[in-house]
């Protein structure tokens, strides 16, 4: 009788039969659970790095907007910052500009000054006229007015009256040739020498080395107007009386006399209007106290204004002039007031300054006309002298002329 085998081992041989039979399909369930899992993993893992990249991304998306609008404002900020910088550079440009041309400067009283120069030449030449003998022109001296005013003498009469004024005149030479004399009794220590010398007229009387004066005092211009007396109108003869007006000679030496004095009016001319340029003049008096409201102008006054100028507030012609060349070329202040113009107001000034420079062009060029009409006669004087004996002498040799 055959053994009898279990059932269980049976089936457990079974079932390892089936196992090693195939063993390939018995493995896939196992492996692609571990698959699943491992993919799992990775998936789960590429979804954090995703995720993290894109919160980083994000991040620096975010960083540079975030930076972009910084640098925008940045560059808004700058530029209206710029803006607004050029608008006040423009606006202050603007108003310097408004203050250049509308600002009135502190000199302003100084160069109105100028604006009176024809008053002043017009006041200067009436007083011209006051200096001709019988002008009506004031004189302290009564010797002086008697020579100068009263007609012609003789020329002995004439000269013995110039002897007797030069006794207040007396110089260094006089007294070393006559001192002592009545006609130098001693020297004049005010003004020797000042009824014959030329810088009477050209710097006014006064001691020796003393400086010029360009504004006359009443004594300066008496004795200026005798030296006019002493070099130019000194007699030549005396003045005929009525009776003796009415003669036939009588009459052609009045006409003589006119011809004689047309001369010599052209010839003192020059030194009566030099004499009278240096008058205080009366127009200067209101161009001075604006003038010297500016303090470079009055310093400049200070320095150079005559004794007379001082005393009478009137400076003359002469010195006005010169007044209104050396406030600019000679005036350390004027520099300060130069300095601080700019714009239209320097402009200005240059336009000042060359229209000074044309009037005084204008004023030598008057001068020099005069020099030449006085020429003129000159030149009519010799020919006279040249051809009159000449003339003559044919005038007597035409028939029916007496000889």
């Amino acid at each position: 009788m055959k053994p009898v085998i279990p059932i269980r081992r049976k089936v457990l041989a079974f079932a390892v039969g089936v196992t090693f039979i195939h063993p390939a399909h018995a493995a896939w369930p196992v492996i692609d659970a571990a698959v699943v899992a491992a993919v799992s993993t990775v998936n789960a893992s590429i979804t954090a790095l995703n995720a993290s990249v894109t919160s980083l991304l994000y991040n620096i998306g975010t960083a540079i907007n975030q930076n972009g609008q910084k640098t925008v404002s940045t560059i808004e900020a700058a530029s209206k910052i710029q803006r607004d910088f050029a608008t006040v550079q423009e606006t202050n440009r603007r108003l310097e500009d408004a203050r250049q041309r509308y600002d009135i400067p502190a000199s302003i009283c100084a160069e109105s000054a100028a604006g009176g120069a024809t008053e002043v030449m017009q006041s200067a030449t009436s007083a011209r006229t006051g200096l001709r003998p019988g002008g009506g022109a004031a004189i302290s001296s009564s010797a002086i007015a008697g020579a100068i005013n009263k007609p012609p003498v003789t020329q002995e009469a004439d000269a013995a009256r110039a002897s007797h004024i030069h006794t207040k005149y007396c110089d260094t030479d006089d007294y070393a040739a006559y001192g002592g004399a009545r006609a130098c009794p001693a020297i004049s220590p005010n003004m020797p020498g000042a009824d014959k010398r030329f810088d009477t007229i050209l710097d006014g009387a006064g001691p020796e080395a003393k400086r010029p004066d360009l504004t006359f005092s009443q004594e300066q211009s008496d004795v200026a107007r005798m030296y006019i007396q002493n070099s130019v109108r000194r007699s030549v003869g005396p003045q005929l009386r009525k009776a003796e007006a009415d003669t036939p000679a009588g009459i052609q030496y009045v006409g003589l006399m006119n011809q004689y004095n047309a001369i010599i009016s052209a010839a003192a001319e020059p030194q009566e209007q030099r004499i009278a340029d240096s008058q205080p003049n009366p127009a200067t008096r209101a161009l001075l106290a604006d003038a010297l409201t500016t303090p470079s102008a009055n310093a400049y006054y200070r320095l150079i204004a005559s004794p007379r100028a001082k005393v009478v507030g009137m400076m003359s012609m002469r010195e006005f002039e010169m007044f209104e060349v050396g406030r600019r070329y000679a005036n350390t202040d004027y520099q300060t007031d130069l300095q601080a113009m700019s714009g239209d107001n320097l402009l200005r000034e240059l336009i000042r300054v060359v229209s000074l420079n044309n009037w005084i062009a204008m004023s030598l060029k008057n001068e020099i006309q005069k020099g030449n009409m006085i020429g003129g006669l000159t030149l009519a004087s010799a020919a006279r002298r040249e051809f009159e004996p000449i003339l003559h002498q044919k005038y007597q040799s035409v028939p029916g002329q007496s000889k």
